[in-house]
């Protein structure tokens, strides 16, 4: 309806985002009705950039489907086009996706990877590293919170301990502050955030939004798009088994009845864990 009022997709998040649930529908109304695939050129919103990541990344780091893939180089975005100093093959690799490694092979747009994405590739693709490691200093920015960027995906539990295996950092934030456990518990995915714990990660962090551990797994059971088949509860057992602080609102403060009830049943158990404050 928007489009057909005349709604004009350039300069906005409309392309990335829909590429965040692989849509190949919507991305291919959105290039019809004027978006482009790559729109990093500062002709839009007043010459500001504020959406730098070009297309082919994105669909290497959100998993985007072969159509997807081939539906995006056809309407012209570059695979020469580099992110980070990071090119779209190598994003593809790094990533493990393969439908985007294998069309850009198929096209010629492969290229030479760093010793750092050979390692990184290797970890995707399930292949031993001969215990080579890496040096996360080494690492562009969007490689070095690769953990976090992978974890919710599904099945990725053995390609993250991978990434830890050859060195990469488990508890980097990111851009917003977020770290991988973080991120674990927001997912509801307790058996990644079990391991990320084993690893021992500050549990005491506050990410950019003011959120401890505790609080984004109760805001994640609220708002993570697959909550329905998640385990915001084991995660919340973790925390709590943990030693995290409980804040003493927030069993009031819980969206989810179940947890709530969890929240209350803790604090009159363990009152020595129970805080004044803190962010919920």
């Amino acid at each position: 309806m928007l489009l057909a009022h005349g709604a004009d997709p350039r300069g906005t998040n409309a392309l990335l985002r829909a590429m965040d649930f692989d849509d190949v529908e919507a991305v291919r109304m959105l290039l019809d009705a004027g978006g482009l695939a790559d729109e990093f050129d500062g002709t839009h919103v007043g010459g500001e950039r504020p959406f730098v990541v070009p297309a082919l990344h994105q669909a290497a780091r959100r998993m985007c489907s072969p159509e997807m893939v081939r539906l995006l180089l056809d309407a012209g975005a570059d695979p020469a086009r580099r992110f980070e100093g990071c090119s779209a093959y190598g994003y593809a690799r790094v990533f493990g996706n393969a439908a985007l490694s294998a069309e850009l092979e198929a096209r010629g747009g492969a290229v030479d990877l760093t010793h750092e994405e050979q390692l990184l590739a290797a970890a995707a693709d399930g292949l031993q590293t001969g215990g080579r490691h890496l040096d996360p200093e080494k690492l562009p920015g969007a490689y070095r919170t690769i953990i976090r960027s992978v974890l919710h995906l599904p099945g990725r539990l053995a390609h993250v301990k991978r990434l830890v295996e050859i060195g990469v950092e488990f508890d980097q934030p990111d851009a917003e502050g977020l770290t991988p456990v973080q991120v674990a518990g927001w997912e509801g995915l307790a058996d990644v955030m079990a391991y990320l714990m084993s690893l021992g990660p500050d549990l005491d962090h506050q990410n950019g939004y003011g959120g401890t551990l505790l609080s984004t797994i109760l805001h994640g059971s609220e708002n993570c798009p697959k909550r329905a088949g998640r385990d915001h509860v084991g995660c919340l057992l973790l925390a709590l088994e943990a030693g995290v602080p409980l804040p003493r609102t927030a069993a009031d403060r819980a969206g989810v009845p179940e947890l709530a009830v969890l929240l209350e049943s803790w604090a009159a158990q363990h009152p020595e864990q129970v805080v004044d404050g803190g962010p919920v």
